[in-house]
């Protein structure tokens, strides 16, 4: 189960980066253009061409101009059995793509080393890629994987792509819901700080990943621990992070899934019963996500013994069916050897009527007329 749901990340996280690496391919053989508003639109709308049969793999598309800071981009949410598009112009203030000063104040003026989201990137390099850390924007989690954009030599910006984070708690709760037993999904993202928390597989009105100030706003990612102190609600993480401690140095998933010799599967106890637990490490140029299971033993068990006593059924059928079946055809084959015995017992006294009398009125009840043509001989 846990393979399958990795699978299912990674290929979310290789579309996202399939779809950014052939936009970059595209400025870099000229097939793009910043020189004009129309130019910067065309690209939009390639952008938006990509996005929308993808929406389901990832959340948005978009290139950022640099030292300018012009931003154009496409971005998309699911509601329920809606999907909703928008598009994203920004010039020189916050909307998507930039973080604010510590103090909640804009930044106005777009030096590189000031832009936390392009901080892994290197804009001396055409062929520099990298993950962000999971960051806050708007109320709203997001991770970002950027290229640097040259032309002629010249480097002239990003070219990036998002997940949010609504969209992998989402993928969480779609995946569990396929799976017939009790079980939990996390995600995080590791950090030898301390390891993020990036997706639940509780719906994610419910589950808060954030951490929030007086006011109820979101002024940050939860990490591992903090979840863990809602000893009610995130029972399971706390569980977790119990095991954590007593199993690494510093209590991370970081550390753990880096262990060379760890077990595959943990048993951890919780209030309703055993839980099995695997833990499996996502990673793709600087990302690493880790994904924990959590299943309830007993459901696995009764599953179990549900399947063996099907079998059991069904052997003791197709036994009991060629049980019979033997019988049947032993009777019919005694028979038949009883008769030839006979038979040939009657033809060696040359009785060639009695024979097929015999058989003719025993089997059918048809009346033959003693007078035959074997009487004849």
């Amino acid at each position: 189960m846990l393979t399958s749901i990795s699978s299912e990340f990674t290929s979310r996280i290789q579309a996202l980066e399939q779809a950014v690496d052939e936009h970059t391919r595209n400025w870099r053989a000229g097939r793009f253009s910043a020189a004009t508003e129309d130019d910067r639109f065309k690209v939009f709308k390639s952008l938006l061409g990509t996005l929308v049969p993808h929406v389901h793999m990832y959340t948005a598309l978009h290139f950022v101009l640099l030292p300018e800071g012009a931003m154009w981009g496409a971005d998309s949410w699911i509601d329920g059995n809606n999907t909703w598009w928008s598009a994203m112009f920004q010039r020189g203030e916050v909307f998507n793509y930039w973080d604010s000063n510590e103090d909640g104040s804009v930044i106005t003026d777009y030096d590189w080393n000031q832009i936390k989201t392009f901080e892994d990137l290197d804009n001396t390099s055409d062929s520099s890629v990298a993950w962000t850390k999971p960051y806050l924007f708007t109320s709203a989690g997001f991770a970002t994987h950027s290229r640097t954009i040259f032309q002629n030599g010249t480097f002239i910006g990003v070219q990036g792509g998002d997940f949010g984070l609504e969209f992998v708690g989402n993928t969480l709760q779609q995946l569990a819901n396929t799976i017939p037993y009790r079980s939990y999904i996390y995600a995080f993202a590791l950090d030898e700080a301390g390891d993020i928390s990036i997706g639940s597989s509780i719906n994610w009105t419910i589950a808060d990943l954030y951490r929030r100030n007086n006011e109820s706003k979101p002024t940050g990612l939860l990490t591992l621990p903090e979840l863990a102190a809602n000893q009610t609600f995130w029972e399971p993480i706390r569980v977790l992070y119990a095991h954590l401690l007593r199993t690494t140095k510093n209590g991370t998933l970081f550390e753990y899934l880096s262990q060379t010799t760890r077990p595959t599967t943990l048993e951890l106890t919780l209030s309703e019963g055993v839980y099995m637990v695997q833990m499996k490490e996502i990673s793709s140029y600087n990302l690493r996500w880790g994904i924990v299971h959590f299943v309830l033993r007993d459901d696995i068990l009764d599953a179990l013994t549900r399947s063996n006593k099907k079998t059991l059924g069904t052997v003791a059928g197709v036994v009991s069916a060629g049980i019979v079946i033997t019988i049947v055809f032993s009777f019919f084959l005694a028979t038949a050897l009883h008769r030839i015995t006979r038979d040939l017992v009657l033809l060696s006294d040359f009785k060639f009527k009695d024979v097929l009398q015999k058989d003719l009125d025993k089997s059918s009840g048809v009346s033959r007329p003693s007078f035959s043509r074997i009487g004849e001989l």
